[in-house]
């Protein structure tokens, strides 16, 4: 799998998730009690992060499992974080 769909692939996900997040109130309220209950889940984004970039599915059953948990960590994490933000931006316009 060369760069240029793997950055593809981050765009889509980096805009859709946001659309996503804010058209379905039910996803972001699953998320947020994860942020609040945990943390420390922002340790695995560097490691997501190079799974993207090092890894390379070339015909390999692996290297896609292993771009499979890279996306899957990230935007996950992604998800977690814009939902928190949307969360706390509504909390604070109605104080």
């Amino acid at each position: 799998m060369n760069s240029g769909i793997k950055m593809d692939i981050l765009f889509t996900g980096l805009l859709l998730i946001p659309i996503v997040i804010t058209a379905v109130p039910f996803i972001q309220n699953k998320l947020i009690p994860h942020a609040q209950n945990f943390p420390s889940s922002i340790y695995p984004l560097p490691i997501s992060v190079y799974l993207i970039y090092e890894i390379s599915a070339e015909n390999n059953i692996f290297g896609m499992f292993g771009l499979f948990v890279g996306y899957s960590l990230f935007f996950f994490i992604y998800a977690v974080s814009v939902s928190l933000l949307a969360f706390t931006v509504k909390n604070k316009k109605h104080d």
